[in-house]
C-alpha cells in the first residue's frame, strides 16, 4: 500500500496537499495534531494497485503458465476483499468527508456510517453536538437522538386499530405477519372477535390454513365492491386484518391496491411490512408509496436474514413510521421490540460484518 503523509499549518491545508497529490479518490487513514501542524497519512485507492499489477504484467504473458493467471486472480481478489474492509473500517468516507471537521464528530459519524444510515439523517443527529464534546459524549448523543426518533406501537394503540390492512413486502410475509398479528389479538380476545379477509384472487393458503384452525372468520373480497360487503358483514368484530396484493409503486395514485383501500370507510388503517433484506432504494420508495394510505405503524420482517439494518433505521426514523413489532417465523406470536434494541442490533450486525471483513484481511495476508 501507499501510504504516504502529508503536513499543513490546519487540517485545510493538509488535506489540500492530499488533492494536489493523490486526487479525490485519495483515503483517509489518520490525521493528528504535531508541532509542524496536522499529519494526514493518506494512499491511493487499491484499485490504482490493480491497474499497476495489470500494466507490470509481461507482453509475452498472453497464453502461457495458468498458475500465474490463477495467481494474478487470487491476488486481484485479495486487492479488492482489502479495498471493501478499508472502506467499511472508515464509513465510506473520501477526503472531503473530513475537511475542517473536528476528531470526535468526525468518528461519530463515521460510526454511524457503519450502523448503515444515509448522511442526511446522521447530520440530524449529530447537529447540537457541542465543539467541546468528547467522542463517548457525542455517541451519546447521537443514540439517544436516534432512539427518540424511533416510535413504538403499543399493545393498546395496535388495539385501538380495529380495521388493519397489511401493505407492502412479499405475499409470505404480508401473510405471516396477518398470522402473528392474529395470534397476538387472541391473547385479547376471543376467536369470533376476529375477521380476515383477503384481496387477492388466490388467497395464501398458510393463511387460510391458520384461520380455519384457529376458528377465524376469513373473507374473499377481490374488488372493491366485495370488500365494502366483507367490510359490513364484519362490522361487529373487534380487530379486522387484510391481506393486501403488491403494491405497484411504478402506478403511483393509480396502484388497484391503494385506490381500493382510500375508497372504503374511513376507519381503515394500514401496516407497513419491511423486510429488512431488501436494498434501500426499494424502502424507500415503498414507504413513500404506502404513504398515501393512513399508515399507522410497520412490522418488520426477515431481521433474522439482515446484514444490516441501518436502511430500515432511517426509514423509521426519517419518516417516523412506528413501529408495531418483528413477524419471525422461529416465533408463533408477533415479537415486541424497542427503539433501541432495534438499535443494538444495528450495532452487532455493524461489528459483525467489521469482524468478517477483517478475517478476510487475515486470510489474505
Amino acid at each position: 500500500m501507499n501510504v504516504q503523509r502529508f503536513t499543513g499549518r490546519n487540517n485545510k491545508l493538509a488535506l489540500e496537499q492530499v488533492r494536489i497529490v493523490m486526487g479525490p479518490e485519495a483515503l483517509i487513514l489518520s490525521n493528528k495534531r504535531t508541532a509542524d501542524g496536522v499529519e494526514i497519512c493518506a494512499m491511493l485507492e487499491t484499485g490504482s494497485v490493480i491497474s499497476a499489477i495489470d500494466q507490470a504484467r509481461p507482453a509475452t504473458d498472453t497464453s502461457g503458465d495458468g498458475t500465474n493467471e490463477i495467481a494474478l486472480a487470487h491476488l486481484k481478489r485479495e486487492l479488492t476483499d482489502l479495498r471493501e474492509t478499508l472502506h467499511a473500517a472508515l464509513g465510506q468516507r473520501q477526503w472531503q468527508d473530513t475537511a475542517g471537521k473536528r476528531p470526535a464528530l468526525a468518528t461519530v459519524e463515521q460510526r454511524l456510517s457503519t450502523l448503515g444510515l444515509d448522511r442526511v439523517l446522521i447530520g440530524e443527529l449529530v447537529e447540537g453536538i457541542s465543539a467541546e464534546a468528547t467522542l463517548n459524549d457525542g455517541w451519546r448523543h447521537a443514540i439517544t437522538q436516534l432512539s427518540a426518533r424511533i416510535e413504538i406501537l403499543t399493545d393498546a394503540e395496535q388495539a385501538g386499530l380495529r380495521v388493519k390492512a397489511v401493505v407492502g413486502g412479499s405475499g409470505a410475509d404480508r401473510s405471516l405477519v396477518i398470522q402473528q398479528l392474529v395470534a397476538s389479538a387472541m391473547q385479547q380476545m376471543v376467536a369470533r372477535d376476529i375477521a380476515v379477509i383477503s384481496m387477492l384472487e388466490d388467497p395464501s393458503s398458510a393463511l387460510g390454513r391458520f384461520c380455519h384452525e384457529h376458528d377465524i372468520s376469513s373473507y374473499m373480497a377481490p374488488d372493491a365492491a366485495s370488500l365494502k360487503k366483507a367490510l359490513a358483514a364484519v362490522k361487529t368484530c373487534r380487530q379486522v386484518f387484510i391481506e393486501t396484493p403488491d403494491l405497484l409503486p411504478s402506478q403511483g395514485g393509480q396502484d388497484p391496491a391503494i385506490v381500493t383501500l382510500l375508497n372504503q370507510r374511513a376507519g381503515l388503517t394500514a401496516i407497513l411490512v419491511l423486510p429488512c433484506t431488501v436494498q434501500e432504494e426499494y424502502l424507500q420508495l415503498l414507504a413513500q408509496h404506502a404513504e398515501q394510505l393512513p399508515l399507522a405503524g410497520s412490522v418488520l420482517t426477515q431481521l433474522g436474514e439482515a446484514t444490516s439494518i441501518g436502511p430500515v433505521l432511517g426509514i423509521l426514523a426519517s419518516r417516523e413510521i412506528p413501529v408495531a413489532g418483528v413477524a419471525d417465523r422461529a416465533n408463533n406470536e408477533l415479537l415486541r421490540i424497542t427503539a433501541e434494541g432495534l438499535i443494538n442490533e444495528s450495532k452487532r450486525l455493524a461489528r459483525r460484518n467489521l469482524e468478517r471483513k477483517n478475517q478476510q484481511l487475515k486470510v489474505a495476508v
